[in-house]
Parts: C-alpha cells; sequence; structure tokens
C-alpha cells in the first residue's frame, strides 16, 4: 500500500507545485532534529514529504537492522545530511536526535516507544500505538513521566475535512447522532500473503492494520479512554496460514459516554477482499467511507484516511418521519475548518498537518522548559510565525486517552471473536 500511496503523492505534488515549495523553503536555525527508526516503504510519504515543507524539522538519521538498507533509502531520496545507522539504539543514543518517528511493523512499536521516551526523544508513532490496551497506557505513563510528547499516527485525524465533518455531527443541526458505520476495504494481493499485516507475532490482522475504521469510530462518536465499550457481533474471515490472524473483520459495537446515549457502530475491515469468481478483483468495492447517522441527515465522508488526494461529504437529509429524501449536498473540505483557521494550504496532506500540529507540540513542551532554549510557534510556508490554539485543544491534537480507547475497542472486539489480543501470549 506504501508504494500506491507514493505513486499518488508524487501525482498530487505535481498538480500543486509542490516541488517548488520544496526547493523555496528555508530551514529554520533550530529545526526539530527527527530520527527514522527503520527504512520502511512508508517513510517517503509519511515523514519525508512532510518535512520537506517544514521550515522547522529536519531529517538527521535513519537506523535500519542493515545499514545498508538505511543508506539506499537516504541515497534514493536524496535526503541531505541524513546519517544511517546500523541498529535502533544508535539512533537512540545520539544526542543530536530530538524526535523519533516509528514506522516499525505493529508488534514493535510499544518496546521502541518506550526506548525513544526513555531516551529523551519526543515520538511519532505509526498507528496502532501499540499491540494492546495495556501496552499504550503504559505508553502513556511513560511518556507522562520523562515529559516527552507521544503521538500515535492517525494522520486522517489533523484534516480540516475530519473537522469540519465532527463539527456538523457535534453542532445539532441534524440532531442527536445515532450511529456510525466505517468501511475500508483492500482487495486480494495488495499485500503478499507473508506480509507482517499477516503475521500474529508482528501484531498483525485487520483490526490491527485497518485501525482506521475503529479510529474513524470513536472519534465522530467523542469517544475516549472513559467510553464504556460492549461488542454485539463479530464475524472474523481466519487466515487459513495462521489461525490467530483475522483477514477480515465486521463487528457492531455500541460506544457509551458518560450521561450520553449509546452509539451503534458498524465496522468493516477487509486486508484481501477476495477476487469475484477466484480471478476478478473487486476494485469497484469503493473507497473508505464514514457514514454517520443522525436524527435529521446522513453524512457520508468518502476517502476519510486520505482526503488530500480526494474526498467528498456528502449530506442527504431526513423528513420528519427520519426517511431519507431526495435533497443533498455535496461538499469538501482541503484547508480552514472549524479548527485549522488559516493554517494550512490546500495541497497540505494529511501527514503534513500531523507534522505540523507534532512540531507546534514539542514546541509548546519545550517552552515550558526554558533549559530546552526553543519557544512554541513554527512557521507558516509563506513565512512568519503562526500561534496554535493553547495547549492544540481539539481536532489539532489525538490525545493519548483517546488513542487508549481506540486500542481498548480493538482489544474487545478480538475478544468477542475468539481470537487473543495481540501482545498477549
Amino acid at each position: 500500500m506504501s508504494g500506491f500511496i507514493e505513486k499518488v503523492l508524487a501525482l498530487h505534488n505535481w498538480w500543486n507545485g509542490v516541488n517548488k515549495v520544496k526547493a523555496s523553503i528555508t530551514k529554520s536555525s533550530q529545526p526539530t532534529r527527527f530520527g527514522v527508526l527503520s527504512a520502511a516503504a512508508i517513510n517517503p510519504a509519511a515523514i519525508f514529504d512532510p518535512i520537506a515543507t517544514h521550515p522547522d524539522a529536519v531529517v538527521s538519521a535513519i537506523a535500519a537492522r542493515d545499514v545498508r538498507r538505511a543508506e539506499a533509502q537516504i541515497a534514493k531520496y536524496r535526503l541531505k545530511n541524513v546519517t544511517a545507522y546500523g541498529s535502533y539504539d544508535q539512533l537512540l543514543a545520539d544526542p543530536d536526535i530530538d524526535a523519533v518517528y516509528i514506522p516499525l511493523p505493529n508488534g514493535l512499536h510499544y518496546e521502541w516507544t518506550i526506548k525513544a521516551l526513555e531516551a529523551g526523544k519526543h515520538v511519532l508513532i505509526e498507528k496502532p500505538i501499540a499491540s494492546n490496551t495495556r501496552e499504550a497506557a503504559q505508553i502513556r505513563d511513560t511518556a507522562e513521566r520523562t515529559g516527552n510528547v507521544a503521538l500515535e499516527a492517525f494522520h486522517w485525524r489533523f484534516h480540516p475535512a475530519a473537522h469540519y465533518v465532527k463539527e456538523l455531527v457535534d453542532s445539532g443541526t441534524y440532531g442527536a447522532l445515532k450511529s456510525v458505520a466505517v468501511k475500508f476495504h483492500l482487495t486480494a494481493g495488495f499485500f503478499p500473503k507473508d506480509d507482517i499485516r499477516f503475521q500474529y507475532r508482528l501484531g498483525g490482522g485487520s483490526c490491527m492494520d485497518l485501525t482506521y475504521v475503529f479510529s474513524a469510530s470513536s472519534y465522530f462518536s467523542s469517544a475516549g479512554e472513559n467510553t464504556a465499550v460492549e461488542v454485539l457481533r463479530t464475524e472474523p474471515r481466519i487466515s487459513k496460514t495462521d489461525t490467530k490472524i483475522d483477514e477480515a473483520m465486521k463487528s457492531t459495537f455500541t460506544l457509551t459516554n458518560p450521561g450520553k446515549p449509546a452509539v451503534t457502530c458498524n465496522v468493516d475491515a477487509e486486508l484481501a477482499l477476495p477476487n469475484l469468481f477466484g480471478i476478478i478483483p473487486r476494485f469497484w468495492a469503493g473507497l473508505p467511507t464514514a457514514t454517520i447517522e443522525l436524527e435529521k441527515a446522513q453524512i457520508q465522508y468518502n476517502n476519510f484516511p486520505a482526503p488530500w488526494a480526494k474526498h467528498s461529504i456528502t449530506i442527504r437529509e431526513r423528513d420528519g418521519k427520519g426517511d431519507l429524501t431526495g435533497k443533498k449536498e455535496a461538499r469538501t473540505c482541503y484547508k480552514g475548518g472549524p479548527e485549522w483557521g488559516k493554517i494550512g494550504e490546500k495541497w497540505w496532506t494529511t501527514y503534513r498537518y500531523q507534522l505540523e500540529a507534532f512540531i507546534a507540540r514539542t514546541r509548546e513542551s519545550k517552552a515550558l522548559n526554558p533549559a530546552e532554549g526553543v519557544e512554541g510557534g513554527t512557521q507558516a510556508p509563506g513565512g512568519g510565525s503562526v500561534k496554535h490554539k493553547s495547549g492544540l485543544s481539539g481536532g489539532l491534537w489525538m490525545t493519548m486517552g483517546e488513542s487508549i480507547g481506540v486500542m481498548s475497542v480493538i482489544d474487545a472486539v478480538y475478544r468477542k471473536a475468539g481470537l487473543p489480543c495481540r501482545g498477549e501470549d
């Protein structure tokens, strides 16, 4: 999937003239210096590209178990002044690294996030943040104790389109929230059969890799660490090569916040949608979609994981009986929204918005500790200083409590399905 995203990103950047922006960026004198643990295929889209247009961030090091893989990635993407390390520990010991991005296999997220935090680094962790709820909570506790920032890289949560949809849901304009249905289908053959996503020991499974369905359900339901979860139904499709792996998972569960009515959620995650007649890939399965049912309307948010490429927000109104009418309206939101205001550009990807929030939060963290010597605020691509909301509240940040809440739903779904939670052998 990373290779596909990279191709889409290349087209996106060409169409929007992003390469010219990259060439015009002047890095600040005190940028946040990133180290990357693993020469993973997702790196170009998730970290190299957004850093290239951020004046206050640079890639300083890449570590791989084989130093030649790190060197090869540095050469391929023409990264300048980047050190290649042959072990993750070497990178964490580098005093010139301020923050670490962790795109390792799911089952390794917890171990290396804890080590990075203990080494004094801020950490951006690929989703899922850990293998289970217990590990996620320990990451939160370690981050609080060490005073470092830890963020689960649910990049879609930082895009203005997500905030716009959330505002529509929370405004009350369309009445109370009733249910959220989220699907994400990938066709068979998208990943090889021996891919890490199909290996239990590495934290594989559809619930783990397509965590977007749980993140979206939780976000639009305003769920968090203290939300009650009740799983009503699960329908897993078990891998033929590993009985602990769910190639697909359908589930119905309720999320109930204190003093609020329960919200029914239906998720449909598919890592290898079987071919029609065994030979024809079901490409028509459609884009990942979140469908939100409210008393007076239905909101459908198409391509919510990658709205920067293209998305649509369709609002269909209901009549007095609650039935959908023929009246509908299609909208988009590529910039601004209720959270970002004037910050951002229409061509910013979800990863770029995420990086903006991450850098701002780490700088605010350092501002609270004068010994660090870095003031809050970041520079916009067009020049000048921009200030974020105090504490980056709301959609501008994903709290550890929210990450723990998402992980608790995944754990509950696995238990209901009779499958072990990852990392709990």
